[in-house]
């Protein structure tokens, strides 16, 4: 069973606003994405988890690789993630030893979050990010594992 990881990403979620300069919704996204793997793949090393993130290279899709670089450890600096171009999903696959996963934003989350992300206001934005941090996971992401 995995378990939940919205306490584990609110635990989180200061030294991801901190690395990253600011809140917003894919941020979030990143920072769940990265603490789900960890209770899907369980890794008995950090250095034993890589991802290929599948992300648009501009704002604000882009801010979801701060989030998983928080909170899955795979780092840009310790070449443990790959970032390859993607304009029509945010996805990331993860791979621990023989054991690998891909967590995907579904699709009605990512354009909602885009088409609401164009007329936002600042508190909007918090808000957003706020309902991305508290919904499960089930609600935002589609999981496909082979362990």
């Amino acid at each position: 069973m995995i378990e939940d990881t919205r306490d584990r990403a609110r635990d989180l979620l200061a030294r991801a606003v901190d690395f990253h300069g600011h809140l917003g919704p894919f941020l979030v996204l990143g920072l769940r994405m990265g603490v789900l793997v960890h209770s899907i793949l369980k890794p008995q090393k950090q250095d034993d988890l890589t991802a290929n993130m599948f992300v648009r290279s501009d704002p604000p899709e882009s801010c979801t690789v701060d989030g998983v670089q928080v909170s899955s450890g795979c780092t840009l600096g310790k070449g443990t993630i790959r970032i390859s171009s993607s304009h029509n999903r945010v996805a990331c696959e993860f791979r621990a030893a023989d054991r690998a996963c891909t967590i995907a934003v579904k699709t009605g989350i990512l354009k909602a979050l885009l088409g609401d992300l164009n007329k936002a206001t600042d508190k909007q934005v918090l808000e957003m990010a706020d309902n991305v941090l508290s919904r499960p996971d089930g609600e935002l992401f589609e999981i496909t594992s082979s362990l």
